[in-house]
C-alpha cells in the first residue's frame, strides 16, 4: 500500500513546485490531483503535449508517482446527451492520465434524479462507464467509479461496474462511516474487494471511522495500489498539516498486523 495526497482542498493553493517538494520529504509516495476545481498545481486536460511531457518529468525526477486524477464527470443523467458529454470530456481525463503516467482516473454516479427508477440510473452509470473502459482500453488507465454520494452504497456503485463489464472499470472506495455494519467495514468491504483499485481516506484522526481495521482488511486482502488522503482542511499552515497526517498515517499502518 502507498500513501498519496488527493489535493481536494487541503492542496488546493499548492502548486506543482510546492507538492513535489513537500509531499516526497513528508513521506507522501503519490499525489492525486483534484481536476477542474481551478486549483494551483494546473493539471487539466487543456494543457498542451508539452506541458504534460514536462510535467511527467517533474513527477518522475522527484520519485513520485501521479495516483490518481479527480475529476468530476458524472453518468447518472436521464438526458443521453449529458451522459454522452460527460463521456466525451472522461475521454479528455483518459489521455491525460496516460500521458503523465497515471493509471487511474475518478468518476462519479453520484445522485439519483427524482422520478427516474433507481436500476434504470444504475443502467445509466454501467453503460456509460462500458464506453469509458473500452475508450481507456491498451492505455494503462482504470476509470473508478467511486462509491460516493448515493452511489456510496455497495449494491449500487458495484452494480454500475459489473453492467460496464469491463477490465478497465472498477471502483474507488471512499472511507464512508455509512459502510459500517454493526460497527464494521467487513461486510461492505468483502462486498467490493475484487474491484478496489483506489481508496480515499478522510479525517484519519476521527474516532468514528476505523481505520485501523480498514487497513487490516486491505493487507489481508493483499491491496498494493494507493491509499489517498482526501482531507477537507483549509485553514492556514497546510504544509505542517499534510505532514502532521502522513505521521498519523504511518502511527495507524504499524499497528496493524
Amino acid at each position: 500500500m502507498k500513501l498519496s495526497l488527493d489535493t481536494y482542498s487541503i492542496g488546493a493553493d499548492l502548486s506543482l513546485r510546492d507538492l513535489l517538494e513537500l509531499l516526497p520529504a513528508s513521506g507522501y509516495q503519490a499525489v492525486e490531483f483534484r481536476c477542474e476545481s481551478n486549483q494551483k498545481h494546473g493539471v487539466e486536460p487543456e494543457i498542451s503535449v508539452e506541458e504534460r511531457r514536462r510535467i511527467r518529468a517533474l513527477i518522475t525526477g522527484a520519485g513520485l508517482e501521479v495516483s490518481c486524477l479527480s475529476t468530476g464527470q458524472r453518468y447518472e443523467y436521464p438526458d443521453p446527451a449529458l451522459r454522452q458529454k460527460a463521456i466525451e470530456r472522461t475521454k479528455q481525463f483518459i489521455d491525460l492520465a496516460a500521458d503523465i503516467g497515471c493509471g487511474r482516473i475518478r468518476v462519479f454516479g453520484n445522485d439519483f434524479p427524482a422520478g427516474v427508477p433507481k436500476p434504470q440510473v444504475v443502467q445509466y452509470v454501467g453503460e456509460s462507464l462500458h464506453e469509458c473502459g473500452q475508450y481507456a482500453e491498451g492505455k494503462g488507465v482504470d476509470v473508478l467509479l467511486e462509491m460516493h454520494g448515493e452511489f456510496y452504497y455497495w449494491e449500487y456503485c458495484l452494480g454500475a461496474v459489473k453492467i460496464a463489464d469491463h477490465p478497465n472499470v472498477a471502483i474507488n472506495y471512499n472511507s464512508d462511516q455509512r459502510d459500517l455494519v454493526n460497527g464494521s467495514l467487513a461486510f461492505t468491504l468483502d462486498k467490493v474487494k475484487d474491484y478496489v483499485r483506489h481508496v480515499h481516506m478522510h479525517d484519519l484522526d476521527s474516532q468514528e471511522f476505523p481505520y485501523k481495521e480498514l487497513f487490516g482488511i486491505l493487507k489481508k486482502m493483499k491491496y498494493a495500489n494507493f491509499l489517498s488522503l482526501e482531507q477537507g482542511y483549509h485553514a492556514g499552515g497546510e504544509k505542517k498539516v499534510i505532514a502532521l497526517y502522513a505521521a498519523l498515517y504511518r502511527e495507524i499502518m504499524a499497528q496493524v498486523r
